[in-house]
């Protein structure tokens, strides 16, 4: 039973992850880490000026994994569904929806667009979508709309002819457009390239649609 337990939550954290990293939902101000170790408790509220939860989260060091978990995962799974949660990887991220000083609308499942409020402390952090993609592993483009990359951060520049398989990092954000450069983790025996981009633009949104896949881990 534990074991068939440890698989259903592992695979809970897999399918958050990845519609995590797909959803169409409001891109937000930014985006909340939360710094979680085994002794962490989340709150969140349906308003800030609310005296009690509408949902709580515990984490324990769960030693079947050898890993952080969430208690009860189970229990979570109607409602949570949030930018990234790979606990392995200690990745816990919501998209933040508006600030208010001391609190942060978090959207808490990305397919339904519910939110909640965190309060502003120690156990949260905030950043910009362009600090959150410079960390991503890797940034493709996304199959659904067809890109080029151009010379500049401009749909009239030139483009960059190039085949093979995407994998690049992001040097630099200006409104919807992301500057891109070939990893350096990536070889060309991993993009079948060889062209290697040092300086292109592709667009990586449009409106709250995101034109790119990012991924935290290889």
């Amino acid at each position: 039973m534990k074991q068939y337990f440890r698989q259903i939550s592992l695979l809970f954290l897999y399918f958050v992850f990845i519609s995590a990293a797909f959803g169409q939902t409001d891109l937000g101000v930014g985006l909340v880490s939360v710094n979680f170790d085994d002794k962490t408790v989340l709150r969140f509220y349906e308003r800030t000026s609310d005296a009690s939860t509408a949902k709580t989260i515990e984490f324990f060091d769960d030693k079947s994994i050898n890993s952080f978990n969430i208690k009860n995962l189970p229990a979570h799974e109607d409602w949570l569904s949030p930018q990234s949660l790979w606990l392995d990887y200690f990745s816990f991220t919501f998209r933040c929806k508006s600030r208010r000083p001391g609190w942060f609308e978090v959207i808490v499942n990305n397919e339904t667009g519910k939110t909640y409020w965190l309060r502003n402390n120690k156990l949260v952090s905030f950043g910009t979508w362009e600090q959150y993609l410079k960390g991503m592993f890797a940034v493709e483009r996304s199959e659904k709309v067809k890109q080029k990359i151009f010379h500049s951060p401009n749909a009239r520049s030139s483009t960059i002819n190039y085949k093979g398989r995407d994998c690049f990092q992001v040097k630099a954000m200006r409104g919807e457009w992301i500057e891109i450069a070939t990893a350096q983790h990536c070889d060309q025996s991993y993009t079948n390239s060889e062209t290697k981009i040092n300086s292109g633009w592709i667009k990586w949104r449009r409106g709250n649609e995101l034109l790119i896949y990012y991924f935290g881990t290889s």
